[in-house]
């Protein structure tokens, strides 16, 4: 992970085990990511790149978000429910029509409009995301059967 296990703190053996096991799943897959934070936008895309994810973004506005999925395939999206005021429902919504699979994040707490949705909550961190994308790999595994 070039270097980055010395800045996580209390990092135990499970956690280490947990992030790898996700590592290996992401590896080559695309993942479409759309936040309006800056900073918030540069630790998550360093976060998937460290999952081994494709990142396709991040789009800052839905406007660009929408923008980047034509033509386009994702394997994953994960995108911030509120962008600049502006909620991106509709836009989860499409790419979950398509097949994508979708996390939503966000700093307000709990979403109460899809008991399906995988949501992550800010401000998150590498266990955060990781377990997300754990249980949305997991969701995916089940419908295929």
């Amino acid at each position: 992970l070039r270097g980055r296990w010395h800045h996580v703190r209390n990092w135990s053996a499970a956690n280490q085990a947990r992030w790898e096991s996700v590592m290996g799943e992401l590896q080559g897959k695309r993942v479409l990511l759309v936040e309006d934070e800056l900073f918030i936008a540069m630790h998550a895309e360093e976060i998937l790149r460290d999952l081994g994810a494709e990142v396709i973004g991040p789009a800052n506005s839905l406007r660009e978000a929408w923008a980047l999925t034509e033509g386009e395939s994702f394997d994953y999206a994960m995108l911030d429910r509120n962008l600049n005021g502006e909620s991106s429902d509709e836009l989860a919504q499409e790419l979950r029509r398509r097949g994508v699979a979708v996390i939503m994040a966000t700093g307000y707490g709990h979403i109460a409009s899809d008991r399906d949705l995988v949501v992550v909550s800010k401000p998150y961190d590498e266990n955060m995301i990781a377990a997300a994308f754990r249980s949305v790999m997991k969701g995916q595994c089940l419908d295929s059967e």
